[in-house]
């Protein structure tokens, strides 16, 4: 080995530490600084050692001089291997951590050490590889906020017409960051004027509160219509995201936003759109009726969800008839237009919750762990695709609606075969279906049971009078649920940001300084927790029982059925 050149003195140390753990022995660093790098074996009496220095003060080491002779006794070699140490299992791993949406964990790590190199190490020394490795590939995490000026200028150089907007605190500290693509305001013009709002955590070095906004296009996919950053969610950061909001896509006639039910939020959109409506997640109300209402759950949640999602007014009070009147008195104080179908003053059609954007959520729940610059690029590389494999589906769509209205329109021809007509006026005819009658309105295209305004479908009633009539149903279907609509609303592709070295940033972009914000992640692994399904909430929670008489709802402190003493 002596005589050997190496590129650096990083690779040197590297490839010694591998050295020592292959050869299951230890050394200790005798002397280490920018030129020289010598070491001895852990063992004082042992003639085992190591010198190498920079050739003419260069890079380059070369080895000088090598004993590779142990005298050292048996027992020394022994030892916990302290030459595994973080930064050499870190660049072990680190081919393992390129794809951010692979799970290793920690003690993944350990099994791989174990195996790879013979050697235990503890949880907390495989976390740091993993950190050190994860640092190595994005670098360090407060870096990736320098990377946003440049970022966001060659984003809005890319996309003409986008909406990108970046706000830091007087001294600095990133606050916020907006994104709506020009290919996303485009395309909320041909799907229905209704905006779904959510927020999850990032999970990253330093805190912060990914927000989105999107909407459903006519086929029932996700359309995003604008992502972003803000320190928390609180009354201004909410505000200033929907004001952003505001300026890219401003305000549609009959148009409403869905959301939880974050007072923050409800705030915000009653200043910015005051004349908009804004109707609560049924889902979210649902979870605070159960936390406040302990009995018949699933009785209670059944009716819930049926009345939330009812077509008239019949239907809705005779299913209200069947509820607890405290249950009534609290759904009646949240409004019944903030969670019905039936008393929205716009119509809201069947986004009667905040799913989706709960669905782009849980698309990023990986790459929530990444630095900033990373975690943006990743929701725009996503986004592209949604908007490619949408665009693709609905070009190759040959039936006259999309296929998942296409199926229900048909649904509903079958269900309207043993109907009979009965004519009033041209536009209007009365339905005899089951010995009630539904009267039509082909000019309003409106039907007593209110399927046909709601769905903006034929219903069965509608479909019976049509063919009565000779009159073809896609004339009577919204335009939404059109293929050539559809393909209008991904009428603009998300190209692909241009390779990083290929920017062309001005001067005074390049040098912009962006601090991390105030506030880091708090110190050890995240505590995870998820929402629980209605299954789980429905489930009865396990009661404890007296230990004297065996029965539950009381313990042995209050129990009646003890035996007195005589």
């Amino acid at each position: 080995m002596a005589g050997q050149v190496y590129k650096d003195k990083a690779t040197l140390k590297e490839m010694m530490e591998n050295y020592a753990i292959a050869q299951r022995f230890q050394f200790r660093v005798d002397r280490s600084n920018a030129v020289s790098y010598a070491l001895l074996c852990i063992s004082e009496d042992c003639e085992w050692r190591f010198k190498a220095s920079s050739i003419n003060k260069s890079e380059l080491f070369k080895v000088r001089e090598f004993n590779d002779n142990h005298t050292c006794p048996l027992k020394d070699k022994v030892y916990e291997q302290r030459q595994a140490s973080s930064s050499l299992i870190g660049g072990m791993i680190r081919p393992k951590l390129t794809n951010h949406k692979r799970k290793y964990t920690p003690r993944d790590i350990i099994d791989d050490v174990k195996s790879d190199l013979g050697v235990d190490v503890n949880y907390m020394l495989a976390w740091r590889a993993k950190e050190k490795a994860m640092n190595f590939l994005r670098g360090e995490p407060a870096d990736s906020y320098k990377k946003l000026p440049g970022y966001l200028y060659t984003m809005d150089m890319t996309y003409p017409g986008s909406h990108i907007r970046m706000v830091k605190s007087p001294k600095n500290k990133f606050m916020y960051v907006y994104i709506s693509l020009y290919a996303f305001i485009r395309g909320f013009d041909h799907c229905r004027p209704i905006v779904v709002v959510d927020e999850s955590h990032l999970k990253s070095y330093y805190t912060g509160t990914f927000v989105s906004a999107s909407t459903l296009d006519g086929a029932g996919h996700i359309l995003p219509l604008a992502y972003g950053v803000i320190d928390s969610e609180n009354d201004v950061a909410w505000t200033w995201f929907f004001e952003q909001f505001k300026i890219a896509y401003s305000e549609r006639e009959n148009m409403c936003i869905v959301s939880d039910r974050n007072e923050s939020i409800i705030k915000s959109v009653s200043r910015v759109y005051p004349d908009v409506p804004h109707f609560a997640c049924i889902w979210h109300l649902w979870n605070n009726v159960y936390k406040k209402f302990k009995k018949s759950h699933a009785k209670l949640s059944e009716i819930y969800f049926s009345m939330a999602k009812a077509y008239t007014q019949a239907e809705f009070d005779n299913l209200m008839e069947k509820v607890d009147i405290r249950v009534k008195e609290y759904l009646e104080l949240a409004g019944y237009k903030k969670w019905t179908r039936l008393y929205a003053p716009v119509n809201r059609g069947w986004t009667m919750t905040s799913n989706i954007a709960k669905s782009i959520n849980a698309a990023l729940v990986s790459a929530r762990e990444l630095p900033i610059y990373d975690f943006l690029e990743e929701v725009r590389k996503m986004f592209g695709r949604w908007n490619c494999s949408n665009r693709k589906e609905a070009t190759q769509t040959y039936t006259t609606l999309e296929k998942k209205y296409q199926k229900m329109l048909t649904l509903n021809e079958e269900m309207s075969t043993r109907m009979t007509v009965v004519p009033s006026i041209e536009y209007l005819h009365t339905k005899n279906d089951g010995g009630r009658n539904y009267t039509v309105c082909l000019l309003e295209r409106k039907c007593v049971c209110g399927r046909f305004q709601v769905d903006e479908l034929p219903c069965p009633h509608a479909w019976a009078v049509l063919k009565s009539k000779f009159l073809m149903p896609e004339e009577y279907c919204s335009n939404y649920y059109k293929p050539n609509t559809i393909v209008m609303t991904y009428d603009l592709p998300v190209y692909p940001l241009p390779d990083r070295n290929d920017w062309n940033i001005p001067e005074h972009v390049a040098e912009e300084v962006v601090l991390p914000p105030k506030w880091k992640r708090p110190p050890g692994r995240p505590k995870k927790k998820r929402d629980k399904t209605l299954s789980e909430l429905l489930q009865p929670k396990n009661q404890h029982s007296c230990s004297i008489c065996g029965q539950g709802g009381h313990n042995k402190r209050t129990c009646r059925n003890a035996p007195r003493n005589k």
